[in-house]
């Protein structure tokens, strides 16, 4: 297998990520925050965003789809990308998404002896970070 393809691939790879996770984030942001506000006009632009956060979302989850069937095709490419140091990396993530998770959860738990908190927005937050903290973390451990 030539090299060289396996190297583009793996950028390919790597770009989608990139841009999967910055459109997931613009994206449930949007989805967030559109609840706190009442002037249409903010609110429009929120939405707007979040559009175009969603739209890069979606570009680039088919992206990832189409680039894992391309990997999976093939036994060479799938012995050289998804080897026992990107399955390293992938459990890493998890392991700091889950830590983020449990870290958040812990923060709303302290601060609803306080103050009542939404439970919709407890979720959606933790949603968030939760899944944001594992796809950067996938980005950070897959930049080499």
């Amino acid at each position: 297998m030539d090299s060289t393809i396996i190297e583009k691939l793996d950028k390919s790879r790597y770009e989608a990520m990139k841009w999967f996770t910055f459109g997931w984030i613009l994206w449930f942001c949007g989805f967030i925050i559109k609840d706190f506000i009442n002037n249409n006009f903010i609110l429009g632009l929120i939405l707007l965003i979040g559009l175009f956060g969603w739209v890069f979302y979606t570009v680039n989850l088919i992206r990832i789809v189409k680039l894992g069937k391309i990997i999976n095709a093939d036994e060479k490419l799938r012995n050289a990308l998804n080897n026992e140091l990107h399955q390293l990396y992938m459990y890493k993530s998890v392991f700091w998404g889950f830590k983020i998770v449990i870290a958040i959860i812990c923060v709303f738990l302290g601060i609803s002896s306080f103050y009542n908190i939404s439970s919709l927005l407890v979720c959606e937050i933790t949603l968030l970070f939760g899944v944001s903290s594992f796809l950067i973390a996938g980005l950070v451990y897959n930049k080499d």
